[in-house]
C-alpha cells in the first residue's frame, strides 16, 4: 500500500470516528433531555399532590369541607349550621336561593344587616314601613 492511500484510510478513518462520536453524542443529549423532562414531572406532581394535601388538610382543620366529602368527625351528614356560610349577607343570600326566604324578608333582614341597627329599632323601622303602606 502506497503512503497516500495509507494516508488517506487514517484520514478516512479519523472522519468516521469523529462523525460516529456525534451522533452518539446527539443520542446521549437526546436520552439526557428526556430524562431531565421525565424527572421534572415527577418533581412537580409530587409538589402539586402535596400541595394539595396540604390545602384538604388546612381545609378540614378549619373545618371547611366540600359538601361531597364527609365532615371531620366521621359522619356524612352535614349539619344545617355546618353547610351554611359565616357571613350573614352570604347567609340570607343562599337560604333565598334555596327558597327559605321571600324576597321581601330577604330585603327586610339585608337592610336589617347593612344598617347594623339592634332588633328593637329594626322592628320599629318594620312597623313604620307597614304603616306608610
Amino acid at each position: 500500500m502506497s503512503p497516500g492511500k495509507l494516508l488517506l484510510w487514517l484520514v478516512l478513518i479519523l472522519v468516521a470516528l469523529v462523525v460516529a462520536s456525534a451522533v452518539v453524542s446527539a443520542v446521549f443529549a437526546t436520552l439526557a433531555f428526556v430524562w431531565w423532562l421525565l424527572q421534572t414531572a415527577v418533581t412537580l406532581a409530587v409538589v402539586g399532590a402535596l400541595l394539595y394535601g396540604g390545602y384538604r388538610l388546612y381545609g378540614l382543620v378549619r373545618g371547611r369541607t366540600s359538601k361531597s366529602s364527609p365532615s371531620t368527625l366521621g359522619t356524612s351528614q352535614n349539619t344545617a349550621a355546618e353547610s351554611r356560610p359565616e357571613d350573614p349577607i352570604d347567609d340570607l343570600q343562599q337560604r333565598y336561593a334555596n327558597g327559605e326566604l321571600t324576597e321581601r324578608e330577604l330585603e327586610r333582614r339585608l337592610e336589617r344587616e347593612l344598617d347594623g341597627d339592634s332588633s328593637f329599632d329594626s322592628i320599629d323601622r318594620e312597623l313604620e314601613r307597614e304603616r306608610q303602606r
